[in-house]
Parts: structure tokens; C-alpha cells; sequence
């Protein structure tokens, strides 16, 4: 029965091939927007079925999600050849390794977070626990225990005092002439007024701008 299971997803993969590489490309996206450090080297999806027609469907996007681990699953969303749109589910594996951050030295219970309390190493991605803190968002941040040396620093480990913090909804306002266009964003990182920060609309584009107050960016 497994051998079974291994050539049906072979099968999927190779006569099914175009529809999934654009969705391996969407998924190395969000990824990377979530890792800017990750260097991906294999994605892996699988399904139990899939249309007999799934060749002809147009890929249009995978569904918003936090994508912050090796393996899961994903929602992504089709036309068909009937100009209806349809939803799919996958599961991903990816492989890759990820720059981490591991504590340099003892870190107090609240003492602020500096440079030289933690160094990067290199890990592979399906090794990194949930919640890894990102080299990006190491300002502003206070340590709510005592951490030992070499311990994978992660978020809730400390408590920030950034105004915007990493996956909040922020507002990015687009500028152009007299008119201030409004646009729903996620945050990709924290930051402070006056600070350049990423982060994405709901079709997952990524834009920068500047902090100019709570939950709201310039968009530049």
C-alpha cells in the first residue's frame, strides 16, 4: 500500500507539474517574506486527489497564512476551465536551512536584548522550533526570565517595547497628489516610529515604508 502511495504522488508531481510549481514559487514566497534569511532548497507538496482536469485550472494564489514551519498545509485557489473558482488543499514539506539566533551568554530577567547577547548559526529549517525570533526584530526587547547560554532565543521569551509588532494589522497609507490611499496590511517585523518596516497586502506583495504611528506606515 505505501509503495502504492509513492508512485500515485510521483504521478501527481510529474503529469501535474506546471500548476505546482507556480504554487511551490507562491509558497518559497511567503516563506522568504517570513524568513528574509532562509535558504530554501526543496519543496514537496502532496494531495489524496486532485481534478482529472487539474491541468487546465489557472493558479491564481494560495491562501493567507502564517507558513512559519517546515511542513503543513495550504489552501490554494484556482479558476477552471468553467471560469468558476475552486479551492485545493496540499500538504508542503520544505527543506532549507535558516540562520537562528542561540544566546551568547546568560541573559537577566529584564535586561534588555543587545547584540552581543546572541550570535546566528545555521539550522535546518525542519529543526527550528516554532516561534524562532527573527535578527530583524531584536530591538527594543526585554527578557521576561532568565536565559541560559546557548538557548534558541524565541519571541516569547521576551517582551518588546516596539509600537508595532511582528503579524499586527497596520494601515499603509499611499500618497499620491492630494489623495491618501488606505491598503490593510500584516506586518512582517516590529519597529518604532520613524523605522523602515516590511510588510504584506493580502495578496501577499510586499512593501516597505515608515512607522509614523500606531499600526500605520508610509507606504514608499
Amino acid at each position: 500500500m505505501k509503495n502504492l502511495f509513492f508512485i500515485f504522488i510521483i504521478f501527481i508531481s510529474l503529469s501535474k507539474g506546471a500548476n505546482l510549481e507556480e504554487i511551490k514559487l507562491a509558497l518559497a514566497k511567503e516563506i522568504t517574506n517570513n524568513f528574509p534569511k532562509i535558504i530554501i532548497t526543496q519543496i514537496d507538496l502532496r494531495s489524496t486527489s486532485l481534478p482529472k482536469d487539474f491541468n487546465q485550472y489557472q493558479f491564481l494564489r494560495i491562501a493567507n497564512g502564517r507558513f512559519e514551519q517546515s511542513q503543513g498545509f495550504l489552501r490554494a485557489e484556482f479558476n477552471t476551465p468553467q471560469n468558476m473558482q475552486k479551492n485545493l488543499f496540499f500538504r508542503y514539506f520544505v527543506q532549507g536551512n535558516l540562520q537562528i539566533l542561540k544566546s551568547e551568554r546568560a541573559i537577566k530577567r529584564g535586561q534588555k536584548l543587545s547584540p552581543l547577547d546572541y550570535r546566528s548559526v545555521s539550522l535546518d529549517f525542519d529543526k527550528v522550533p516554532p516561534n524562532t525570533l527573527n535578527i530583524e526584530d531584536t530591538n527594543n526587547l526585554i527578557a521576561k526570565n532568565n536565559i541560559n547560554k546557548n538557548t534558541i532565543l524565541k519571541e516569547n521569551m521576551f517582551k518588546t517595547l516596539a509600537l508595532i509588532r511582528r503579524n499586527d494589522p497596520i494601515i499603509g497609507i499611499l500618497r499620491d497628489g492630494n489623495i491618501d490611499v488606505s491598503i490593510e496590511l500584516t506586518a512582517l517585523q516590529s519597529a518604532n516610529i520613524g523605522d523602515r518596516i516590511r510588510a504584506k497586502n493580502k495578496e501577499g506583495k510586499v512593501m516597505q515604508g515608515i512607522v509614523v504611528g500606531k499600526n500605520r506606515m508610509i507606504i514608499q
